[in-house]
């Protein structure tokens, strides 16, 4: 039995790091952009933009993350990233003492304000949302070689049931609807998550935790040479193309998701309160999408991905109702259970290399960019037209256009994989 001990804790401490890249999602910004808005003095347009802009400048530096995976092993990243994330919490929960002190110039003050949320979400976005859930699941997927849906799927039930509570989490953490508290204490537990890790990984080594090792030769089935030759290929385009429109609509919604309750006659407090059940709700969404991968369904995911989310907007929009209102959690808690399953461990269904680590950072930030956009762009749009349903219709009719194209487009059994 004691073999199985240092496999339980390698996926415990993995399922905790892609936990702990939450306090940067757009869930937990979401909860607490009203208490933002209200301390920085920021209007919702300047806020969504520079969330939009610290997420891409983030995305590119995740980039160079997933190099350091590659040269350096998971190990040394995540001790790197844990580090950088506890300082950048810190930071943001005296961002009032720091801007408010810098001069007496209320111009002065807006613009630093600005800048020092720019790189703080930046970095934050960087090595939390971005790296913490690559780590995790990249070192879930090779313990469980055998079947890493299945394993990466699991790890994603207790992600998802966390992303349901982490709103609530973070009113709570925020005392007095003071945000800069939530990072406090987050900054806290960041000390000690620190120094349980590396006292841990002195005994327990994630890259040489393994049932079966994976091989770092190309696979022969694939048919795939290198990492330039399959990001040049169509498959690539095509799966990146559903991610992208997947994430931009997604990560929109999310972040403006209590105003949108507003705006339908709703209380922002049921749109928090709405995360809870549907944490529950995708956990058994994750294990099925993590089933159809392992079985090389990938058409059969991706149209389950694209049809949750269709059935989501749709609820989303007379979310006023009860019916509605269990459409849109149903919805996009199936959507969410599958996503980030689905954005993991599609690749190593298709390309087999040794640069996993690289086109897994090229297909994260890509995806994430797509959704930081989608929160500006529908700030944006609010603003111009008076309602964000103008753009979740657009939206709507797209994932039919994709729903339809992946139908036709992705055959079955291709010379790079089975695609279901």
């Amino acid at each position: 039995m004691n073999k199985y001990v240092p496999l339980a804790l390698s996926f415990c401490l993995s399922c905790f790091l892609i936990i702990f890249g939450l306090p940067g999602q757009s869930v937990a910004i979401g909860a607490i952009a009203d208490s933002v808005l209200v301390s920085t003095g920021l209007s919702r347009n300047v806020f969504s933009m520079l969330y939009t802009c610290s997420t891409i400048t983030g995305c590119f530096l995740s980039l160079v993350g997933g190099f350091l995976v590659d040269k350096n092993g998971i190990r040394r990243t995540t001790l790197f990233a844990l580090l950088v994330c506890t300082v950048v919490f810190f930071a943001l929960g005296n961002t009032q003492f720091l801007c408010a002190n810098v001069s007496n110039s209320p111009a002065f003050r807006f613009w630093f304000t600005v800048t020092f949320l720019y790189f703080s979400l930046s970095v934050l976005r960087c090595f939390g949302p971005n790296m913490f859930p690559m780590l995790g699941r990249m070192q879930i997927a090779k313990t469980f070689s055998k079947a890493p849906g299945i394993a990466v799927g699991l790890s994603g039930a207790f992600f998802s049931i966390a992303t349901g509570y982490w709103p609530s989490v973070m009113r709570f953490l925020s005392k007095n609807e003071n945000w800069q508290n939530a990072y406090k204490t987050l900054g806290i537990v960041g000390c000690v998550v620190l120094m349980i890790f590396f006292m841990l990984f002195h005994d327990v080594q994630p890259e040489n935790t393994t049932f079966v090792q994976n091989s770092m030769n190309s696979s022969k089935d694939s048919g795939i040479a290198s990492q330039k030759q399959f990001l040049r290929m169509p498959i690539f385009f095509g799966l990146m193309s559903i991610l992208c429109l997947t994430s931009f609509i997604g990560t929109g919604v999310t972040v403006h998701i209590c105003d949108i309750f507003q705006e339908n006659g709703v209380n922002s407090t049921i749109a928090i309160k709405s995360y809870k059940y549907m944490g529950y709700g995708i956990v058994f969404a994750g294990l099925l999408f993590g089933r159809q991968i392992d079985k090389g369904r990938v058409k059969v995911c991706l149209l389950m991905l694209l049809f949750s989310q269709f059935f989501g907007l749709v609820g989303l929009k007379i979310v006023h109702t009860t019916f509605g209102l269990t459409m849109y959690i149903v919805g996009t808690g199936c959507f969410w259970g599958g996503y980030g399953i689905t954005r993991q461990v599609i690749w190593s269904k298709i390309f087999k290399g040794k640069n996993m680590g690289s086109i897994l950072g090229i297909a994260y930030c890509t995806s994430t960019i797509a959704g930081a956009a989608g929160v500006s762009v529908l700030s944006f749009v609010k603003s111009l037209c008076g309602s964000y349903f103008y753009l979740i219709y657009v939206a709507e009719s797209m994932l039919l256009c994709m729903i339809f194209l992946t139908i036709v487009k992705f055959s079955k059994a291709t010379s790079i994989g089975t695609m279901g």
